[in-house]
């Protein structure tokens, strides 16, 4: 039922991120080093039983590391020239230090290309508490969130996102497929206060959402996938 090697290179890749070594993760799995070398090399069969408490080691959701296509996904996204420049020229024209495209569904956010220059520490691939974001909520009204300073925003103000990440200025464009349909969001995040919440700047999001649509239409007719099967 499940792909052995790519789940292999799902298990490596977490731990990598994690910057967790091969003896921690066999240790806390009770087996040896060389037993778990394995593992990650695809060379023995793995249960979804130990994939699971694998998961929990690495701290990631099970369908993470099953799904096969995650991260041929995230490698599509980023195989479009454009993405990176357009992602520098985000924080460039906000001065802002961080920022993302991310793909977020009903039960998870995932960062799928990331220009990070604040120490922010999120690497493709990686998830955030879908809960805990704004995109959540854009997600559901489908509408774009601009914060020139928390601290001065009576409608975030008491927001606990901002908190929990430590950011004052935000911003974050819904991202919509050609037919319709909500694929995720371009967002960009700083600890610092910045002027975005002008017509220009939401305009210009705006263009680049569509850009990252289009993008996403043509590699998804070339047969590329850019949603992971479980997500």
């Amino acid at each position: 039922m499940y792909n052995n090697a790519a789940i292999a290179a799902n298990i490596k890749n977490a731990r990598l991120e994690r910057n967790y070594s091969q003896d921690y993760v066999a240790g806390r799995l009770s087996i040896s080093q060389n037993a778990y070398s394995k593992i990650e090399l695809g060379q023995t069969k793995i249960t979804v039983e130990r994939v699971g408490a694998i998961a929990d080691i690495l701290e990631v959701g099970l369908a993470r590391l099953i799904d096969v296509n995650f991260w041929s996904a995230i490698e599509a996204i980023n195989s479009i020239p454009i993405i990176p420049k357009l992602l520098e020229v985000v924080c460039h024209i906000t001065g802002m230090g961080f920022t993302a495209i991310a793909r977020v569904t009903k039960d998870k956010w995932i960062a799928y290309s990331v220009l990070d220059e604040i120490n922010f520490g999120l690497l493709p691939g990686n998830e955030l508490k879908l809960e805990t974001t704004i995109c959540y909520e854009i997600m559901e009204h489908r509408k774009v969130v601009v914060i020139d300073e928390v601290a001065e925003d009576a409608l975030y103000m008491h927001h606990p996102t901002p908190a929990i990440y430590g950011f004052q200025s935000y911003i974050s464009m819904p991202i919509f497929r050609q037919d319709g349909s909500f694929f995720g969001t371009l967002c960009a995040i700083d600890p610092r206060p910045a002027k975005v919440n002008t017509p220009e700047m939401i305009m210009t999001f705006k263009l680049f959402a569509e850009l990252i649509s289009f993008h996403l239409s043509s590699i998804e007719k070339a047969g590329i996938k850019t949603t992971p099967t479980l997500a």
